[in-house]
C-alpha cells in the first residue's frame, strides 16, 4: 500500500472510530485522572508563562482539554475530521479558547519555532513515516521547546509470538476482572490489517525513538517507561499489562 492510500485508510478508520474513542477519553477525564495526565505533562514543561502547546494527533481532544483548562495556549491538529468534531463537543466552553486544525502530522502547516511546547499521545505508532513527522516536529518547536510524547508498542503482538501470548493473556485477565476489554470493539481487525503495513509495530520502542531524535538534533532526550504505571488507572493497567506505556522528552 502506498503512503497516499495508508493516510486515506487510518483518516477513514478512525473518522468512524471517533464516538467510541470519546467513551475513553471522558473516562480519563473523570475524577482524579484528568489531574493526574496534567501534572504529569506540565511539570515536564519549559520554564515561562503563556507557553504555546501543540497537541499533535488530538483525537477526542484529552490534552488540549485538559491545558487549555490549565490556562496555556493550546492549538490541536487532527488528519481525522471526526475526531475534531468529537474534540469541540468533548471541550464544550473551552472550545473557544483552543484552536483546532486538521492537518497530517507528518507535515504540518505552521512556521518554523512556532510552539514552546509539543504534546501527543498514541500516535506515532500510527505513522506511516514517523522519522519524517519527528523532523517536522522538532522543525515548529522553539529553541529550549519541549516535546512529550506518550506511547506505547502498541501491535507489536502482530510480529512477536511470545507478545502475542501476553497479548492475549491481557484479554483473558479483562474477563477475569470482570473489567471492560478494550480491544474488543468494532473494526478491531480492520486496525489490525492496518498496523501490519506500518513500521512501528517491528521497532523495538522507545529505543527506537530515543536514537532517531539523537540523530535529528534534539539536545536532551529521555524515555520514562514507568509512566503508564502513573497515569493509567486499574483498568488499563489490566488491559495493558503487556504493553507498559512510556513518555519520551526531548528537548530542542
Amino acid at each position: 500500500m502506498n503512503a497516499n492510500a495508508m493516510l486515506s485508510s487510518i483518516q477513514q478508520y478512525w473518522n468512524r472510530r471517533a464516538p467510541s474513542y470519546t467513551e475513553v477519553i471522558l473516562k480519563n477525564l473523570a475524577g482524579q485522572w484528568e489531574s493526574v495526565w496534567a501534572n504529569e505533562l506540565i511539570r515536564n514543561f519549559p520554564e515561562g508563562k503563556g507557553l504555546r502547546v501543540l497537541d499533535i494527533g488530538t483525537g477526542p481532544g484529552f490534552y488540549a482539554i485538559i491545558l487549555a483548562k490549565r490556562g496555556y495556549q493550546v492549538t490541536a491538529v487532527d488528519y481525522s475530521e471526526g475526531m475534531l468534531e468529537e474534540a469541540k463537543q468533548n471541550a464544550g466552553t473551552l472550545a473557544d479558547r483552543i484552536t483546532f486544525r486538521q492537518m497530517d502530522a507528518h507535515h504540518l502547516d505552521f512556521p518554523d519555532n512556532s510552539f514552546d511546547v509539543i504534546v501527543t499521545r498514541n500516535l506515532t505508532w500510527n505513522l506511516a513515516d514517523p522519522v519524517r513527522a519527528y523532523a517536522d516536529w522538532q522543525r515548529v518547536l522553539v529553541p529550549g521547546g519541549v516535546m512529550l510524547n506518550f506511547d506505547a508498542n502498541w501491535y507489536s503482538y502482530l510480529f512477536d509470538e511470545e507478545k502475542k501470548e501476553e497479548y492475549d493473556q491481557d484479554r483473558e485477565n479483562t474477563h477475569l476482572a470482570g473489567v471492560e476489554d478494550h480491544e474488543s470493539y468494532e473494526d478491531a481487525d480492520r486496525m489490525e490489517q492496518i498496523s501490519r503495513e506500518l513500521p512501528m509495530g517491528r521497532l523495538a520502542r522507545p529505543e527506537w525513538d530515543l536514537r532517531v531524535l539523537k540523530m535529528l538534533g534534539f539536545n536532551s532526550v529521555t524515555a520514562d517507561t514507568n509512566a503508564g504505571n502513573r497515569v493509567w488507572n486499574e483498568e488499563e493497567k489490566i488491559n495493558y499489562a503487556s504493553t507498559p506505556g512510556f513518555m519520551i522528552r526531548a528537548v530542542k
